[in-house]
């Protein structure tokens, strides 16, 4: 009774997912959004989960996704996917640990009326209050925790706003103020187009597994061309060498100087946000609090089934059994927190980069295919100020 028990859980969290639709009814259906978990669990026949999964949550919110997320069905389909949940599954190996230890507890105290009379000095239990004391503390550790973890991921998030922001301003101001009678400007628009889409994508490759290193090469390669392309991706800071690309590029454009130095104040915010990008990177959570949760976690959960097995009654084997789905549950959802800041903690393979990249280069074409034909630059206040006092004195 207890080893089925101990192994109902575990394949539970093991079985595959339920049978799917095939994979040629995907782009059929309007509720599956390309590159979503869901449709990654239709093409796969199962639910992923772990690093594999990361790639999927890359959620970008329109309106029909917020109506869903604020619906009245919300809680009882979340607590349908609980042992279906990507975050769930990756826990396997923790909340079978804590089973382990609550079978071994319940087969040594419910076995003693069978190898002598039980008596309190040979059962495997705990008083409850070292629990009751120390769960305080433990809280108050997995809090900092995930707020850590939350917010080097909000961080990340406004730092790419203010990249895809700065690189729309560049090109807003760079149509509005470009002189289009100039010989030159069309060919100094095109390359300043190429190194704004250029900075987001190369940036989101430096902040990338090397497995997307090709995928890197061949858009950069589609975007800039040959020569720019090698030149990029030859350097050995490459955000770093697309924001002097694009330094050079607004350079080159005709515009006044004075308009120059507006643009440039972009440039600056945009190294300002590469540098907070490369920051959260490369610096984790500091590793002595992470592993101290984690061995304060583990240990308290390890114990909590000789804390509790006094609370459940009698020595009864039906009654203590109960004690299997509670240490699960307390487990799955304790564990649960210290996963979900371990995967917060690194945001940039979970955030819509590509979604980001994209929309500054949509935004750049977008702005050039829109400039009308014939325009000039508005002269500036001082030359405006000449202008009106002229026609004033005559």
């Amino acid at each position: 009774m207890i080893f089925v028990a101990v192994a109902l859980p575990a394949l539970v969290l093991r079985s595959p997912s339920v049978a799917r639709p095939k994979p040629a009814l995907v782009m059929q259906s309007t509720d599956v959004r390309p590159g979503s978990m869901k449709e990654a669990t239709i093409l796969q026949g199962k639910r992923p989960y772990g690093e594999e999964s990361r790639r999927y949550r890359r959620t970008v919110y329109r309106h029909a996704d917020w109506i869903k997320h604020r619906s009245e069905t919300r809680l009882l389909r979340n607590l349908k996917g609980t042992f279906t949940s990507g975050v769930v599954r990756s826990l396997l190996s923790e909340v079978f640990a804590v089973l382990a230890v609550t079978a071994l507890i319940l087969f040594w105290n419910i076995g003693q009326p069978y190898i002598g009379q039980p008596t309190p000095d040979n059962l495997l239990v705990l008083p409850g209050l070292p629990f009751t004391l120390s769960a305080p503390a433990l809280g108050l550790l997995l809090v900092f925790r995930t707020n850590a973890s939350y917010a080097r991921w909000n961080e990340a998030r406004q730092a790419w706003g203010r990249i895809v922001s700065h690189c729309r301003n560049i090109m807003r101001q760079s149509t509005l103020w470009i002189d289009t009678d100039d010989p030159t400007a069309q060919a100094a628009l095109d390359e300043l187009r190429q190194c704004v889409y250029a900075f987001p994508r190369s940036l989101w490759a430096h902040l990338s597994a090397p497995e997307k290193e090709p995928r890197f090469e061949q858009d950069i390669r589609a975007a800039m061309g040959e020569a720019a392309a090698s030149d990029l991706l030859a350097a050995p800071h490459r955000p770093l060498r697309a924001l002097s690309m694009l330094s050079t590029a607004m350079d080159n454009l005709p515009i006044d100087e004075k308009k120059k130095v507006e643009m440039d104040k972009s440039c600056i915010l945009l190294g300002d946000a590469s540098e907070t990008c490369e920051r959260i990177f490369s610096s984790p959570v500091p590793l002595v609090y992470t592993r101290h949760t984690a061995r304060f976690l583990s240990a308290w959960l390890l114990l909590l089934p000789l804390g509790l097995y006094g609370a459940f009654g009698s020595n009864s084997d039906l009654g203590h059994l109960a004690l299997l789905p509670t240490t699960t549950l307390f487990s799955i959802f304790l564990f649960g927190i210290e996963e979900l800041a371990v995967q917060l903690e690194e945001p940039f393979s979970i955030l819509p980069l590509e979604v980001l990249c994209n929309d500054v280069k949509a935004a750049a074409e977008g702005m050039i295919a829109a400039m009308p034909t014939g325009r000039r630059p508005e002269p500036d206040g001082l030359e405006l100020l000449k202008s009106r006092y002229k026609s004033e004195m005559q």
